[in-house]
């Protein structure tokens, strides 16, 4: 009765004893049985072949599964870095297209003589801006037309001594001083590295052709901007957002002393500011 009895201790303590799970007391123990029990030997050798069949089992499908993770997480890698690298050509591409118009813009701005011609239409508004530049003299003819109104013309002039503005809005002219007056041509392009990184991150560029002129037109959110392509200078930007389309003219070289000359004030009151 004793032996049957430790029979079933020892069988049931196999599967530890095979894992190696116990003490060095309890090992004396089942080695003993096992040298005395054939039966319980038996079932050992059994038990041991069958454990190490599963190991193996175990082991082959964790193989496969490493194996299969390994694959998946190389396919990952791979698709990644193939985005990454049409990332950095799309950016890449836009960035340098950016930087080149950038560069002709800034050269045409910093000439001495140039004539800009600015239309904009905004909900039934239309505003026409005609300036000259000659040698650090800007004279600027501004005209604004509204439905039902009497139309606004103004006469923006800035020399290296006085800044004026005239002002006629079909019942009264005033004169007026400004702090400043900039009528510069207009560029979209970042003035540095850093600004044009970032419009080639937030922005679509496209080349396309408006009124037989190619340009690039830069889509930012609802605002669609035409930068000429020779000098880098806006041509026309759309803003959907506000309804507002504004064209713009440049030529340079062609203006006159004449053009810039100082604008008869006789007959405008002037506004103390």
């Amino acid at each position: 009765m004793k032996e049957k009895k430790d029979c079933k201790i020892v069988q049931d303590l196999l599967p530890n004893y095979i894992e190696r799970l116990t003490n060095n007391d309890t090992n004396k123990y089942i080695e003993e049985h096992l040298n005395e029990c054939e039966e319980c030997k038996k079932i050992f050798e059994n038990m041991e072949k069958d454990l190490k069949l599963n190991n193996v089992k175990r082991d082959e499908r964790e193989v496969k599964y490493i194996k299969k993770y390994n694959n998946k997480l190389k396919f990952l890698r791979n698709v990644l870095l193939i985005i990454l690298v049409l990332f950095i050509i799309i950016i890449g591409r836009k960035f340098f297209i950016l930087t080149n118009l950038s560069n002709k813009a800034n050269n045409m701005i910093t000439l001495n003589n140039f004539y800009t011609k600015t239309e904009t239409y905004s909900n039934g508004q239309m505003s026409i801006l005609e300036s000259y530049n000659k040698d650090g003299i800007t004279l600027g003819n501004m005209s604004i037309f509204s439905e039902n109104k009497n139309p606004i013309k103004m006469i923006l002039y800035k020399s290296k001594t006085e800044i004026i503005a005239l002002i006629d809005n079909g019942e009264t002219k005033t004169l007026n001083t400004f702090g400043d007056i900039i009528i510069n041509p207009i560029y979209f392009t970042g003035e540095n590295i850093i600004e044009n990184i970032w419009i080639a991150l937030t922005t679509s560029v496209d080349k396309v052709k408006l009124n037989d002129k190619e340009c690039y037109l830069i889509r930012d959110g609802n605002t669609e901007k035409f930068i000429d392509v020779d000098t880098g200078l806006a041509i026309k930007m759309i803003d959907n957002q506000n309804n507002r389309t504004t064209d713009y003219k440049y030529e340079f070289g062609v203006v006159k002393d004449s053009d810039v000359t100082k604008p008869n004030t006789e007959g405008y009151t002037i506004v103390e500011q």
